[in-house]
């Protein structure tokens, strides 16, 4: 008969058969009645939202960013030159604006290329809300600055002058109690007259041009004959020489003028004049020129009133076709 369920259930307080074998005989050990452990699992239930929210938002999925690949660097090389002797090597002189920059050098090259346009071309000009403008053209108009003006007017003026200097030098142009004329044109200062008040200038002595008259800058050219004979051979050339055109002469060596030894009393000097080298021939100056007669006094001036100090070869030809004379007043600027 098969034995109940309960007799494989023993109480916990019989004790253990005595053992016959020692400790050591496990063959009679009686595995039922021994003492079990209790495993004991232990469950914690997650507590409900209190406020669930109706439509929850899934959450992105988690994007594992892929290893960007390492390119290779582009190589930089360097633009070496070889010096062979050659007269402008590494620096050049601009032949306009004088201006030395180093061929192939973009940043020096762009450098050059903005001061040249500033130069032949002039500076920037956005009008100012107080000018003095003196008179009005169909090009352009002229403004007067004096020396009590705003500091910006001033300053404007002093980058004139830089510009001045190039071709006349520097140090010498503005002084105190100068007058100073702006020619306005397309936004850009384009001519400048620099004035001061004198008290006497000299006469340029008749003859003192070196026979530089109208006739003769309109001189045609001078055919000359030369034969070169080898053997029975003769060749004949015709060298022609041109003679060179003052008002056309760029350059700025005035030379020695014969001046006569009487003062004469004059009241207007002109300092300096200059136009910048894209709008000369255009009478920019002689517009200049009249603005100061009009302005500089109280009264009119006339035209041969006007004295030149010490002017260069161009200089000398402004003031003789402004004046309509070759004996202008000249005085020496301090």
């Amino acid at each position: 008969m098969q034995s109940k369920i309960n007799k494989f259930f023993k109480s916990p307080s019989d004790p253990p058969p005595p053992a016959d074998g020692g400790d050591n005989d496990l063959s009679n050990w009686n595995w039922e009645n021994t003492q079990q452990h209790p495993i004991i699992n232990t469950y914690t239930r997650t507590r409900r939202n209190p406020n669930p929210n109706p439509n929850p938002t899934p959450s992105p999925p988690t994007v594992i960013p892929k290893p960007i690949p390492v390119k290779n660097k582009k190589r930089s090389y360097a633009q070496f030159h070889l010096e062979l002797g050659q007269s402008d090597f590494l620096l050049r002189a601009c032949s306009t604006c004088r201006i030395e920059f180093t061929p192939g050098d973009v940043q020096d090259e762009k450098l050059h290329h903005q001061f040249h346009k500033r130069y032949t071309q002039g500076l920037q000009f956005r009008a100012w809300n107080n000018e003095r403008v003196i008179s009005s053209h169909k090009t352009g108009r002229v403004i007067l600055v004096l020396e009590n003006d705003p500091v910006s007017h001033r300053n404007k003026v002093q980058e004139v002058v830089k510009m001045m200097e190039i071709e006349m030098g520097s140090g010498w142009i503005v002084r105190q109690h100068c007058k100073v004329y702006l020619f306005i044109s397309l936004q850009r200062i384009v001519g400048c007259v620099i004035v001061e008040p004198i008290k006497e200038a000299f006469r340029v002595a008749s003859g003192s041009d070196d026979g530089h008259s109208a006739s003769a800058r309109k001189r045609e050219k001078k055919l000359r004959s030369t034969t070169l004979q080898f053997g029975n051979i003769v060749f004949q050339r015709e060298v022609g020489k041109r003679v060179v055109n003052l008002s056309d002469s760029e350059v700025m060596d005035g030379g020695a003028i014969s001046c006569e030894n009487k003062p004469v009393a004059a009241v207007c000097g002109i300092r300096a004049i200059w136009v910048t080298p894209s709008n000369r021939r255009k009478r920019i100056a002689s517009q200049l020129l009249d603005s100061v007669r009009k302005s500089f006094c109280t009264e009119e001036l006339e035209r041969a009133q006007l004295a030149f100090s010490l002017p260069t070869s161009v200089g000398k030809a402004l003031a003789c076709s402004y004046s309509g004379t070759g004996s202008f007043l000249v005085y020496k600027a301090v």
